[in-house]
């Protein structure tokens, strides 16, 4: 699940423009090896926490200072980069609770 937000988010920041491709998304968005989106495909796992946690950073930094300008169309391009904070963040939280919530993870 988290994975198809990953390749959505790179879809759309490269349809923006804020990306030029994966590896610039891998590398610098997610703080990963250039193949890392590839590896979770054919793997079929999830993002790791640590990807998920730099890209929701990541884009929250960029969306305040976009919002500082007050332009219009940089304000459009932070309403995307919150769009996809709050999904990261979203999927980090779900990550989060299926491991604490585990009953052989608190010992009982």
């Amino acid at each position: 699940m988290s994975r198809h937000i990953l390749e959505t988010a790179r879809r759309e920041l490269i349809s923006a423009g804020l990306v030029q491709h994966s590896t610039e998304f891998c590398l610098a968005w997610l703080g990963k090896s250039e193949c890392y989106l590839r590896t979770l495909r054919i793997q079929n796992i999830d993002p790791s926490a640590d990807a998920l946690s730099t890209f929701a950073s990541k884009l929250r930094y960029y969306a305040e200072r976009l919002e500082q300008t007050g332009e219009s169309n940089h304000l459009a391009l932070a309403r995307l980069l919150r769009k996809h904070q709050k999904l990261s963040e979203g999927a980090l939280d779900q990550k989060a609770r299926h491991k604490w919530m585990q009953p052989e993870r608190m010992g009982l």
